[in-house]
């Protein structure tokens, strides 16, 4: 074996990435004929091998992605939307909403900061699903059966 040949137990010098210096370290992990982990000989700290004379790696800015969630997020919108006109038009004299009353499902509902809403579906305990022009909401109301 000759003196430059390193080997698990080694010194070597190091950027000590706890320290943030170049410091003597132990090899202890070989992976084939590189130095895969060391130890530092200061802070007893374990970790990868940085070469003291290595250039610090530049991140290069990422790449702004094309916006598709956008696309597909109007798309079910504008479903939503049609959906609710469809449900709601026919009623004449929607509900005015208050969490202690109870509901049907098929019941038209007069929210006063959501606005018109339709109920899909009875959740239990005490829960409505409802559909406003915007957003399917849950929301609280009267027991039911």
């Amino acid at each position: 074996m000759t003196e430059n040949q390193i080997q698990a137990g080694s010194s070597v010098e190091s950027l000590c990435k706890k320290c943030k210096t170049v410091t003597d370290h132990h090899v202890v992990v070989m992976s084939g004929e590189k130095i895969a982990k060391v130890e530092c000989k200061v802070c007893n700290a374990r970790h990868a091998y940085v070469s003291p004379t290595a250039e610090p790696k530049v991140k290069k800015p990422a790449t702004p992605r094309p916006k598709k969630a956008a696309l597909a997020s109007s798309k079910q919108a504008q479903a939503l939307l049609e959906q609710w006109e469809k449900l709601v038009t026919p009623c004449a004299k929607p509900l005015s909403y208050s969490m202690e009353r109870t509901f049907q499902i098929g019941d038209v509902i007069d929210h006063p900061t959501f606005g018109l809403g339709y109920v899909q579906k009875l959740m239990k305990p005490c829960t409505a699903e409802i559909q406003f022009k915007d957003a399917i909401r849950n929301m609280r109301c009267g027991m039911f059966k």
